[in-house]
């Protein structure tokens, strides 16, 4: 159990920044996590369609009934 947290803190501890801005360091990470999640429910598409026009799809589906 205690062998998984050593691994993590040290993990961790490998990204740059850590006196300087803290736990602000990780920000960048998630901002390009979240840029490659945007751009794959923009542009992959499963089956027929992406996630955006499924999403669209529905949204007017649910306006119309209203």
């Amino acid at each position: 159990m205690f062998h998984k947290s050593e691994n993590l803190k040290y993990l961790l501890s490998l990204v740059p920044g850590k006196r300087r801005f803290g736990t602000y360091r990780f920000l960048p990470i998630f901002f390009c996590i979240g840029g490659v999640m945007e751009w794959i429910m923009i542009n992959v598409r499963i089956g027929r369609e992406t996630f955006c026009e499924k999403y669209g799809k529905t949204e007017r589906q649910m306006k119309n009934r209203q």
